[in-house]
């Protein structure tokens, strides 16, 4: 099932909230955060811009919020995951192998997000917040990012044998999640490249497959005790 993003009830207030993060994700990530203005998140929201200080406070609360959200959203996506990987590790039952299927699911989840949904919006944001960091990149760093990303070094460090502290086992996770990412922020690129005008379920299939070749030649390829 998918996920709704700034999920709440069926309540008029939490409806309007939800609405204005809603048009602040979009326009923040068409525009940036300097160039939305708070007139036009309301207008796309269809509400006051009274009702943008009502719900937060101001244009900055705003933005928080919809980062907040974006790393709750995107954290709940690989939640089940991480308490699976944990069960398993507690267990004693987590090794290379099956640390490699967990970089699997985690990828493909990634992979996932990106066919659809509201993460085209997301990834506008998250673009601009890596390579122009605000204020606020702390909210999305500590609440989704770093535990994410430590997920995945813990599970690639597993699986090649190395510390999953060291920068190296740091660098591999970053390279593994920049295969995903790449579909996303080249797309252009490959839809030429391919000669289509979209990437469809059988290009994620396609894609999906590719990466988990590439994490079992990678992952496992580099362990001495699973060559």
């Amino acid at each position: 099932m998918q996920r709704e993003l700034f999920p709440s009830t069926p309540n008029k207030g939490e409806q309007a909230r939800r609405k204005l993060l809603l048009a602040a994700l979009k326009k923040f990530g068409d525009k940036g955060y300097d160039n939305a203005s708070v007139r036009e998140i309301a207008d796309e929201a269809g509400q006051n811009v009274a009702a943008i200080a009502y719900y937060f406070g101001n244009k900055e609360k705003l933005y928080a919020a919809v980062l907040q959200g974006i790393a709750a959203h995107i954290g709940g996506l690989f939640r089940g995951i991480a308490d699976d990987a944990e069960e398993r590790q507690a267990a004693g039952t987590l090794g290379p192998a099956a640390a490699a299927e967990v970089i699997k699911r985690m990828l493909r989840t990634l992979l996932g997000e990106q066919f659809g949904g509201e993460f085209e919006k997301i990834r506008n944001v998250m673009m601009r917040e890596q390579s122009s960091p605000s204020d606020s990149f702390g909210l999305l760093y500590k609440d989704m990012l770093k535990p994410t990303h430590e997920l995945l070094t813990r599970m690639v460090g597993t699986a090649i044998g190395e510390d999953p502290a060291s920068p190296v086992t740091i660098l591999r996770a970053h390279a593994l999640i920049g295969q995903v990412l790449a579909f996303a922020m080249a797309r252009e690129t490959i839809l030429r490249r391919l000669g289509i005008k979209k990437l469809g379920a059988e290009h994620a299939a396609m894609i999906g497959d590719i990466l988990d070749e590439h994490i079992e030649a990678v992952c496992l390829g580099l362990n001495p005790a699973t060559r």
